[in-house]
């Protein structure tokens, strides 16, 4: 496995954009909104930070690399070999799902958070799985988030069709954006035993999703180099096995150590990952909360 130190925060805002900058520099402010700490207006404490940027027109590009302001991603690394039968699937095209896949929910905002998805497929890409991403190569921000506009309704349902049929669903919540879809859909499948989340405490709902993981029995890191393993762990506990010639198998003595990890393992990498075995549990009997 590749290592995934995190990378030390950036020091220089060479080449960023003044939004950039801005955001940056309103999460050093101790004055800034605590509410959602965005170069913006905020509705809430009514403190100004810049002015709002002006919001571009047509189709834009959301895939266009934006800076790891507070290092959430490990520094660039090398992909293991792609398998074959790997697949990358974006809207709108149906995904075309084999036996496995993973459906990368959380943090988009318009191109706003940090390409973590991107990271996720190299990391994945030397497993026979579909990858479904809902970070498609461009969107119209003119573009009304509601029922009747029939492009956000394609969006919509084609991230609906896809959780439903992954194996397994992995969060990852950047702790610069807020994110509230990604929350709804954590909300929506936090029982389904299939998930995984990456969430720091410095994401501005984190506590939330925290005790929603513990309830649950959601396992949950804080950074991206726990959170790829414990996608490998929930694959294999789904019956992910490959051997030794890249197929998938269901014989364990066939199992290519390289790509699949040992039953016990997964299990064990998935239990230590519960908010209940890292000490943070509560006592919800003492607090009248049924189980």
């Amino acid at each position: 496995m590749s290592d995934l130190s995190p990378a030390a925060p950036v020091t220089t805002t060479e080449g960023w954009s003044e939004e950039d900058i801005a955001l940056l520099q309103a999460f050093k402010d101790p004055t800034a909104c605590k509410f959602c700490k965005r170069p913006s207006h905020c509705q809430q404490c009514n403190h100004e930070l810049v002015p709002e940027p002006k919001r571009p027109t047509g189709k834009q590009d959301i895939n266009t690399p934006r800076p790891d302001l507070f290092g959430q991603l490990p520094p660039p690394f090398p992909n293991p070999a792609r398998h074959r039968d790997f697949q990358a699937a974006c809207p709108p095209e149906p995904p075309q799902l084999g036996s496995f896949s993973v459906f990368a929910a959380g943090s988009i905002e318009m191109g706003k958070a940090i390409p973590w998805q991107d990271l996720l497929e190299n990391q994945l890409c030397d497993l026979p799985i579909t990858l479904c991403n809902p970070r498609r190569g461009e969107w119209d921000p003119a573009v009304t988030q509601q029922a009747r506009n029939a492009a956000f309704r394609e969006q919509v349902e084609w991230e609906l069709g896809a959780l439903t049929s992954a194996s397994v669903i992995c969060f990852f919540f950047d702790h610069a954006t807020m994110s509230p879809v990604s929350l709804m859909e954590l909300g929506l499948w936090a029982h389904s035993k299939k998930v995984v989340v990456c969430c720091n405490g410095e994401y501005w709902k984190g506590g939330n999703v925290h005790i929603v993981c513990e309830r649950y029995g959601v396992p949950v890191v804080e950074t991206f180099k726990e959170l790829v393993p414990l996608v490998r762990a929930m694959l294999r506990t789904k019956g992910c096995i490959v051997d030794t010639k890249g197929e998938l198998t269901e014989r364990e003595e066939e199992r290519d150590p390289q790509r699949s990890m040992s039953l016990e393992e997964a299990e064990g990498l998935l239990e230590g990952s519960l908010r209940g075995r890292q000490g943070v549990a509560i006592d919800r009997k003492k607090l009248g909360v049924a189980e």
